[in-house]
């Protein structure tokens, strides 16, 4: 019989990847079947709930850290201890003897002293007042780090403008600075076109299509999500796209993100019309809709990607867009041969590439519920039990509180996954794999284990369709990726656009 035990570290702040190696380490003991390390949130709590852990009497907060193992009751404390060891000296952190890694600001400046930019990733309540720092040293900022109070991102940026520096983020999980991506991005070319993004995976999207069509990025600027809403007024989406503008190696703007506020994309359109370069505009489910050169509005991403290279190859944007939306025609005989019924479940890491996908899903099949709904009446009263069409995101902060991304750690998604193919509704499993600089090794690998067992268990009754973001040159291999999930049975689409298409007609 396999027993449990829950420990409660008081006020012990950890980062999430800490966290998950110390998990890898206990789950390799002999008679451990299940470690987990994550902060106390109540997120947290109900996701421990849901794989089988009693936290009825769990005394916690957000600042504790829980330790959660479950296996041979003989074996269980000394698991504890065991983390609690490895927790003051992490596996896989070690430092190489000699080498110096600084601790302060001043110290990374000593040894940096030309650096002009500074990544901060640490716990958003701590973020913002680093990021403060950071800008009286001089330097732009990524804020990676998500949480972080909408009242001090305004004061940050508002702070940074008047130095003439930028402030990405936060929770801006993705740049591109003269070719060299910062946070997830991926081994892409650099080339003629500039990138202001909204969000991390649309911005991975175009990159990645882009360079599937031979076109390169220089720079791409994230901003985080909310700096288009009208609190913050596009402080730093503006800055952004004025500076590329500026930029005489950019040939060729894009725009990609959800449909700002209406003051705020009136500011950004009324700029591109006064400038001299061409744009595409990819707001994505915006209503601003027609070209108006050198304005070309696009509702998709894959479509905003195949704008921006005809723009930089000199071809007709109307014909390649006219082209590719033939190609998603297509996909309607594919699926004829896949047919399935029931209900899509859609599983994604990345935000903005769920966001499209019910986008899509709604225009050919009507409402998708979600833990970030298009519509507020679509959203899930509990975002761990799906209902009719669902689509989740994982990288929402209800996930990402305490535990790592989903980019980093798919482990919970593939869960899910296996629990969504017992459910006899079900007809499709949609699921996107995202590559790249710091996303996890084998992302392809993990989900198609969870594939091979529900199929073990539930033969073909369910499609699965997937969408690999990522290039042959990332780390992780796009094409080694795709046949990784094709050896499993799932089905993979050439973009996130596709994907979402072909789920639906599958059903449809």
């Amino acid at each position: 019989m396999l027993l449990q035990r829950i420990h409660v570290e008081k006020g012990a702040y950890y980062d999430s990847v800490t966290l998950m190696l110390v998990a890898r380490e206990l789950q390799g003991m002999e008679g451990i079947e299940e470690a987990s390390l994550n902060m106390a949130t109540e997120a947290n709590l109900k996701i421990l709930a849901s794989a089988g852990f009693d936290v009825s009497g769990i005394q916690a907060g957000q600042s504790d850290l829980l330790i959660a193992v479950r296996g041979d009751g003989s074996v269980l404390e000394a698991a504890i201890e065991r983390a609690r060891e490895l927790l003051k000296n992490p596996p896989g952190r070690k430092s190489t003897p000699g080498e110096y890694r600084p601790k302060s600001l001043d110290g990374a400046l000593s040894i940096l002293p030309e650096a002009n930019i500074a990544l901060i990733s640490i716990a958003g309540r701590y973020a913002g007042d680093e990021a403060d720092e950071c800008l009286d040293a001089g330097l732009h900022v990524m804020l990676y780090s998500d949480n972080v109070p909408i009242e001090k991102e305004i004061a940050l940026k508002h702070k940074a403008k008047e130095k003439g520096l930028l402030v990405m983020g936060p929770d801006c999980g993705t740049a591109v600075i003269r070719g060299v991506g910062l946070g997830f991005a991926n081994a892409c070319p650099t080339g003629p076109v500039g990138l202001v993004a909204a969000a991390g995976t649309g911005l991975q999207e175009v990159h990645v299509q882009l360079a599937r069509r031979g076109v390169g990025v220089l720079h791409a600027i994230g901003t985080g999500g909310r700096d288009v809403k009208e609190e913050v007024g596009g402080i730093t989406f503006l800055m952004g796209l004025e500076a590329l503008l500026c930029d005489d190696e950019i040939q060729v703007v894009a725009l990609i993100g959800k449909p700002p506020a209406p003051s705020v994309e009136e500011r950004i359109l009324k700029i591109l019309e006064g400038g001299k370069k061409p744009a595409a505009v990819g707001f994505i489910g915006g209503k601003a809709s027609g070209d108006r050169p050198p304005l070309y509005l696009c509702r998709e991403l894959e479509e905003t990607a195949a704008v921006a290279a005809a723009l930089a190859n000199g071809k007709a944007p109307s014909s390649v867009r006219e082209e590719l939306f033939k190609s998603y025609e297509r996909l309607k005989e594919k699926a004829a041969s896949m047919r399935r019924k029931g209900f899509i479940r859609g599983l994604y890491s990345g935000g903005t590439l769920c966001y499209e996908a019910q986008l899509i899903a709604a225009s050919l099949i009507g409402p998708v519920y979600s833990n970030a709904p298009l519509e507020p009446e679509m959203k899930l009263a509990d975002s761990l039990k799906s209902r009719g069409h669902t689509m989740v995101d994982y990288g929402e902060d209800e996930f990402t509180q305490g535990r790592l991304h989903p980019m980093m750690d798919s482990t919970f998604r593939a869960e899910r996954l296996m629990f969504e193919s017992e459910d006899p509704d079900v007809g499709v499993i949609l699921f996107d794999c995202v590559l790249g600089y710091g996303c996890h090794s084998n992302p392809a690998g993990q989900m198609a284990e969870a594939v091979e067992k529900a199929r073990k268990k539930r033969g073909d009754r369910i499609a699965y369709v997937a969408y690999v973001c990522g290039v042959d040159a990332d780390p992780q291999d796009a094409a080694g990726q795709r046949k990784i999930l094709e050896e499993a049975g799932v089905t993979v689409c050439d973009s996130n656009a596709e994907a979402a298409r072909l789920a639906c007609y599958i059903v449809g």
